[in-house]
């Protein structure tokens, strides 16, 4: 799962497997460890909640979207689910980038045509 930060927004991008272990296990979590003391997380959640929501505590990000949009979501062709108010929050599938030849593209959703 990747994270990106700019102004008031927060989008998450989800790989193949990122969204397989969301579905077995309800949630998927990234952490970034900068020393023994200090480390970052980020969580993707499936809720009972009614919207997505983001709330951010003790180094932690903390998304979550309610199980039907969920559910919606990776039973479909849809690209991402989008909130625009306060905090502008989008979670997307992850799909390859066509300028990076390098990048492992087995566990994004489809290969880019040339």
């Amino acid at each position: 799962m990747k994270l990106r930060c700019a102004e008031n927004s927060v989008r998450l991008r989800l790989r193949k497997s990122d969204i397989e272990l969301l579905r077995a296990q309800g949630f998927v979590k990234e952490e970034v460890h900068f020393a023994v003391d200090q480390t970052f997380s980020y969580e993707l959640r499936i809720s009972q909640q009614t919207e997505i929501t983001a709330t951010f505590e003790s180094g932690r990000i903390l998304i979550q979207i309610p199980e039907n949009q969920y559910l919606n979501w990776i039973n479909s062709e849809q690209v991402g689910l989008e909130k625009l108010h306060p905090l502008h929050i989008l979670i997307e599938k992850d799909f390859p980038c066509k300028h990076t030849a390098t990048e492992d593209k087995e566990d994004t959703f489809y290969e880019l045509a040339d």
